[in-house]
């Protein structure tokens, strides 16, 4: 009898299911494509034809039809898909197994009240429920880790190599922002992918925009190790279709990785968004148009991986003989040395003496406009978060000073001002006045980056500017 029961409640879920879904294709099949008589439709909802449809004549819309949400992004995508890539670990290979550490996005770090904003909760969806990695932790064999090894042999400490190759120029168009999954990743970065996997199971290894790719540097060498250093420029997409996109991208991935010349012992693994109070960019669109787009940075605490143990053989939890510390280099530099040649890699503008953060505009690439910098200015670059701590610290210092002139100048979402010792302001640029600048003088014929030549003319302006000032002062002195 109990099989007899087992096999009616099967039938009646089974035939529920299969009806529930034949049901909804009958109907999806029944909707009529009405668009191209619009017009007649308007007639017949305009009651007293007026030509303009009030409130009630287009609550009637919906007692005769159906409105649907055209898909424009779509469910499938249009290229390969790149999923979580699993390694085959080799009989006799050591393993090496990484942990996963995560906290989510702080809210309260965001420039939006986010508790204030319920018509923007479905396009932040996927950050507001990314709680937890991907996984918490994985194996990978230690062989898995030779796309990382320098691409030289002969080589000395402070030597760079690129690992992701930036794969646009500064002429070319950003990528799509109308993307939700990976695209498939050549195989000798699928590592890269993996690792970066373990937090969300969308990371993009090329980001939309500048800076872009993966670097390393060799800090160490001895006969059989080396101490690489990295820095990774990655991006992730946490909404899926139909919820429009929504862009995580961190300010930098610093990694370090111990590993011998052959790759076939790991003895130490790690890679962490650094820990600075706003680390994280993002952008979403609240609508299917990009002036729905909203963009603020946010504080992650961590997201970091980081081996648990040396590398050790497939059947041996004890790990490998060496341990780290027994390493003897022969050559090395500092890890701060180390990095700053991994920033000069992605930002050559930084070859300018800066004092705070930088900026990430083509422009300060420029080898006039670097001239004119290291001629006639000193340069500072702050984010405003900074700016308000200085001010809070020491309301009376000289840099409290100069960081109350630069945030009653600053306007979102970099402003570039340049002052005098006094504080009097001579010039100032928003980047969007910037770029809309360059919308506007957009030639094929351009030779120039036309950002470049118009930072330029912004900076000697602004000498100009500060000349008149002089004589102005010397004129009222006699």
């Amino acid at each position: 009898m109990k099989y007899v029961i087992l096999c009616i409640l099967i039938s009646i879920i089974a035939y529920w299911y299969l009806n529930d879904i034949f049901t909804s294709e009958e109907e999806f099949y029944k909707v009529r494509d009405v668009t191209n008589n619009i017009q007649n439709i308007f007639k017949e909802l305009d009651k007293d034809e007026n030509g303009v449809l009030n409130e009630d004549e287009f609550s009637d819309l919906k007692n005769s039809y159906s409105i649907l949400q055209k898909d424009i992004y779509g469910t499938q995508s249009k290229y390969a898909v790149q999923e979580f890539p699993y390694f085959s670990i080799q009989f006799g290979e050591q393993v090496v197994n990484i942990d996963v550490n995560f906290k989510p996005l702080l809210l309260s770090s965001l420039a939006k009240n986010v508790s204030d904003i319920e018509e923007e909760k479905n396009s932040m969806l996927g950050l507001l429920n990314w709680k937890a990695p991907y996984k918490e932790k994985h194996p990978f064999g230690a062989k898995s880790f030779s796309p990382f090894l320098p691409t030289k042999e002969d080589i000395q400490p402070g030597f760079t190599w690129w690992i992701v190759e930036p794969n646009n120029d500064k002429y070319s168009p950003p990528l799509s922002n109308e993307r939700y999954y990976p695209p498939q990743v050549p195989s000798n970065l699928l590592v890269i992918h993996a690792l970066l996997s373990l937090f969300h199971p969308h990371p993009f290894l090329w980001t939309r925009f500048q800076p872009q790719g993966t670097v390393a540097i060799l800090r160490a060498i001895d006969d059989n190790f080396y101490d690489i250093i990295f820095r990774i420029h990655a991006e992730y997409q946490l909404n899926k279709p139909p919820l429009h996109p929504f862009w995580f991208t961190p300010s930098q991935f610093q990694g370090r990785l111990i590993i011998n010349k052959d790759s076939s012992v790991v003895k130490f693994f790690h890679m962490e968004v650094p820990d600075t109070k706003l680390n994280v960019d993002m952008e979403w669109l609240n609508g299917p148009s990009e002036d729905s787009m909203e963009v603020d940075i946010g504080y992650i605490p961590q997201m970091s991986l980081i081996s648990s143990a040396i590398s050790v053989p497939r059947d041996n939890e004890r790990g490998a003989n060496q341990k780290l510390h027994d390493i003897k280099w022969h050559a090395e530099i500092s890890v701060e040395e180390a990095l700053n040649s991994l920033e000069l890699q992605f930002f050559p503008f930084k070859k300018v003496k800066y004092y705070r953060r930088t900026l990430r505009e083509t422009a300060l690439a420029s080898p006039p406009i670097l001239e004119i910098l290291n001629t006639h200015f000193i340069s500072f670059w702050s984010i405003v978060e900074d700016l308000k701590e200085i001010i809070k610290e020491n309301s009376d210092s000289a840099a409290s000073f100069f960081a109350r002139v630069c945030l009653h100048n600053y306007d979102f979402p970099v402003e570039s001002i340049i002052f005098t010792p006094n504080g009097s302001v001579i010039h100032r640029i928003n980047i969007n006045a910037l770029l809309g600048l360059v919308d506007e003088q957009e030639s094929f014929f351009e030779i120039r980056d036309p950002v470049e030549k118009n930072y330029q003319e912004f900076l000697e302006n602004a000498l100009l500017m500060s000349k008149a000032i002089k004589v102005d002062l010397e004129k009222s002195s006699n």
